[in-house]
């Protein structure tokens, strides 16, 4: 990362950015972009030793982070986490919304209501709910901002067997249609960003599988999964000065995916 002096003319110098689920692959990856990117970061997790090793990584490159435990099930400690990120950074200005994740593949027939309950808990209502609390403080403040909501390529192409996560993502891409327009007047901007298939410690033994492999060849036309470092770049460009005209986009990292 650039040395201290050096910082002060990067894109997101003096901007403060909050990205959840970011103790592991795709969060991880953003969180470290932004701040390669000069933004001071706050690593929220579920586990806040995941937390603090991602952050204690950015410090450990010359970059600025705290880390946070975060749950984002329970909506009840959303308010105490912004404020403690907002009072470490001298205000929020960038909210990523990157924790989720599947449910196990199950028939739709098959699909319980906890499943469902905790899938869409994991995946929409932490974002709504998140989304909120941050952007209010941000209109109180009188604060220009950035929302990315971190969807998937199953909003508009399902997998089989994940209903429940197909749809919360797929309410995922809507919400970020509706409060952009709302949120628009106090220069709050608000984008989602569409993987698919991508590479992260958690998935690699899928991907560098040859079977896999041979599969995603016929799939994605570029041959193969993202990286997390792909779509963070995306994150990266939606949360820049060039990004400073869109709102309500989506923008797919799928290698093409989604063309077939």
């Amino acid at each position: 990362m650039a040395a201290a002096g050096d910082r002060q003319a990067l894109p997101l110098a003096h901007k403060t950015a909050i990205v959840t689920g970011a103790g592991q692959g795709l969060g991880r990856a953003i969180a470290i972009a932004l701040a390669q990117a000069g933004a001071h970061v706050a690593v929220t997790h579920r586990r806040a030793a995941g937390a603090m090793a991602v952050a204690e990584e950015i410090s450990a490159c010359g970059g600025d982070a705290i880390g946070l435990e975060l749950d984002v099930t329970e909506t009840g400690c959303y308010q105490r986490v912004l404020d403690a990120a907002a009072e470490w950074g001298s205000g929020l200005d960038i909210l990523v919304n990157c924790a989720g994740g599947m449910h196990p593949f199950t028939p739709f027939l098959e699909v319980d209501q906890a499943t469902f309950d905790a899938t869409l808990a994991r995946n929409f209502k932490s974002a709504f709910f998140l989304s909120q609390a941050f952007a209010g403080m941000l209109v109180k403040a009188g604060r220009p901002g950035r929302i990315v909501n971190i969807a998937s390529t199953a909003a508009t192409k399902p997998d089989m067997q994940l209903a429940a996560y197909n749809a919360a993502k797929a309410a995922l891409v809507q919400f970020g249609k509706s409060i952009a327009v709302e949120l628009a007047p106090h220069a709050i901007l608000v984008n989602t960003v569409a993987p698919g298939p991508v590479r992260t410690d958690n998935t690699r033994w899928i991907y560098d599988n040859p079977k896999w492999q041979a599969a995603l060849r016929d799939k994605v036309p570029l041959g193969g999964p993202a990286d997390a470092e792909d779509v963070a770049a995306a994150v990266l460009f939606l949360c820049g000065p060039g990004a400073r005209h869109m709102t309500g986009s989506t923008v797919t990292v799928d290698g093409g995916f989604t063309c077939l």
